[in-house]
């Protein structure tokens, strides 16, 4: 039995200042019902699942329950709760351990202070419900976690960065469209290997999200020689850490973190991480009751080209639902139709299964077309042209919503026995303007700089010429929206692009800039960026721009800027643009 001292972990939770923003007590903040389901994936055109769903609420909601607990003033444990961590003697000086807690029982460097002693607060209090799932839900994947680390030669407590990422689920999702284990962005997961298209993110893929993750720590590991501040970079980017560090003269993260340089994101990270490393390695010691999920095993079978889940599922004996589940960076319903995909089936069953689907014929196993939706048009309506079924649409193209498909939208239809027609290809020209580079052009577009390169014969894509005239093939060209972005003191050309999802080049042609390093605080920058990541939020009676703020995940000076405010000062039925970060 806990002594009363659970009770004051417990009520760590509901510790508030005068600051509290109408606290309603313990209950996490919750993210407005429908805004996932708006909110498409922009990378691979799905929305979310059931599960998705749920995943992507829950990390939404543990960011916002450590954004209130970061924003009610708590100080470092007390007294009380220290003797608790230290029942032999209280915490004293940075680096020691508590009683019972060996230090050697870790593979990376840990410390106690009073930032990581914060963070622990935290995970015992108001973050212990989330804490508790996590631990959970790490029997399915720490097992393979483990051996990925291994084999690459690193630290197996890295397991607890994947944790307080992600929570330990793949289909986990952030509003900045980080996914899967170790929320990788679409660019870092391509720049490691991983596929992220119309069929399948690998991001969500346990063991090749694992792998690509491993790759990157190590990597950089390699550039720093320290883990806080490659933890670091792992959250704000390298070239943030980087700069910063050689700015302030010092590679010590706790002295970087101190100045006040890194975002405070970055700056809560590396505690945030060790305090999960010290309560997960004995999660029993702090009040957990741990009940592990199972351990994730599978066999692995080659599939050739397209083949639904209906017809895996029988051929591996298992549900459609199982299938899935093993396989969750497949996004249609189906293997993807270009080449051989590496199926996970049941422990057991690959031989069966091979066999099985060995003897169906090819035009049993799936056919398929392409088809965007229009204004006006239901999924009902879609399969009736088609002469299939709701279900088979919506369960191919893992939609659970029906209501929830949106113009634009583009579906796949099986169609058993059918030859999948050629999908239609539109052309458009492109005259190049001074200043833009084939990247540019290609995310314009909708298309890879790549194909571009191939369908105009680039044999040096490096040299456009401003008047030259580019055929692209395929594609669509992206909705853009005008934004005037203020330069901040210690802002770079490239930084701001990224943050906005646009390349430098594009940056220096719309505003006439000729050397990247030339910025100056203060200076304005007109950037035109996708439409896609904005929505809009209609001012209503008691709002304040701070509350709008906190709703939508987003600060009070990112409001002002993105619609031009000078004052907080808004009023019922003012129309606010609020970026999908």
């Amino acid at each position: 039995m806990i002594t009363p001292l659970l009770g004051l972990l417990l009520s760590l939770g509901s510790v508030a200042s005068a600051e509290d923003p109408g606290s309603a007590g313990d209950a996490p903040a919750r993210v407005p019902e429908g805004s996932l389901w708006d909110y498409v994936e922009p990378v691979t055109g799905t929305v979310p699942t059931p599960e998705g769903l749920a995943a992507s609420e829950e990390l939404a909601e543990e960011h916002y329950a450590a954004l209130r607990y970061l924003g009610f003033g708590v100080v470092p444990v007390e007294p009380d709760l220290a003797i608790y961590l230290d029942p032999v003697d209280a915490l004293t000086g940075k680096g020691q351990a508590p009683a019972g807690l060996d230090l050697e029982d870790f593979d990376i460097p840990v410390v106690l202070n009073p930032e990581v002693e914060k963070w622990m607060g935290y995970f015992l209090g108001r973050g212990r419900s989330y804490f508790g799932r996590y631990l959970n839900r790490s029997g399915r994947y720490v097992p393979l976690q483990h051996r990925v680390l291994e084999e690459a030669g690193l630290p197996r407590d890295l397991i607890y960065l994947s944790m307080i990422e992600s929570g330990f689920s793949t289909q986990a999702r952030s509003h900045a469209s980080a996914v899967g284990l170790w929320q990788f962005i679409a660019s870092t997961g391509r720049r490691y290997g991983l596929r992220i298209d119309y069929w399948a993110d690998e991001r969500r893929d346990p063991e090749l999200a694992s792998r690509a993750a491993a790759a990157f720590l190590g990597d950089l590991y390699e550039q720093y020689g320290d883990w806080y501040l490659a933890w670091a970079a792992y959250n704000g980017g390298p070239g943030r850490v980087t700069r910063t560090a050689k700015e302030l003269g010092t590679e010590d993260f706790w002295e970087i973190t101190r100045a006040g340089r890194l975002p405070a994101e970055t700056r809560n990270y590396v505690p945030k991480l060790l305090a999960a490393a010290i309560i997960g390695k004995d999660p029993e010691r702090y009040g957990f009751e741990v009940v592990l999920e199972p351990e994730l095993v599978y066999d692995m079978a080659e599939v050739e080209g397209s083949v639904t889940f209906d017809v895996l599922a029988r051929c591996a004996g298992t549900s459609v639902e199982e299938m899935q589940r093993l396989n969750p960076a497949l996004l249609r319903g189906a293997t993807p139709p270009d080449g051989t995909t590496e199926l996970r089936v049941p422990a057991g069953t690959a031989a069966t299964f091979s066999r099985r689907l060995a003897d169906i014929p090819a035009d049993q196993r799936v056919s398929y077309r392409r088809h965007r939706v229009q204004r006006g048009e239901s999924l009902g309506a879609i399969a009736r042209r088609y002469g299939v079924s709701t279900h088979a649409i919506a369960s191919f193209n893992r939609i659970s919503n029906p209501d929830r498909i949106y113009v634009g939208m583009e579906l796949v239809i099986p169609l058993a026995g059918q030859v999948p027609p050629q999908p239609e290809t539109t052309v458009t020209r492109h005259t190049v303007a001074a200043g833009e580079t084939l990247t540019g052009i290609a995310h314009r577009h909708g298309v890879s700089p790549e194909e571009l390169a191939s369908n105009n014969g680039l044999s040096d894509p490096d040299h456009l010429r401003p008047g030259q005239v580019l055929t692209v093939r395929g594609g669509k060209p992206q909705a853009r929206v005008a934004l005037s972005v203020q330069v901040e003191r210690g802002d770079t050309l490239s930084q701001i692009a990224e943050e906005h999802g646009v390349t430098t080049a594009e940056l220096m042609s719309w505003n006439d800039i000729d050397d990247p390093r030339s910025l100056q605080p203060g200076q304005v920058l007109q950037v035109y960026t996708s439409a896609r990541q904005w929505r809009s939020y209609t001012v209503q009676a008691g709002d304040s721009l701070g509350a709008i703020a906190r709703r939508h995940g987003v600060s009070v000076s990112q409001l002002q800027e993105w619609n031009g405010l000078t004052s907080t000062t808004i009023y019922p039925g003012q129309t606010l643009r609020i970026r999908s970060l």
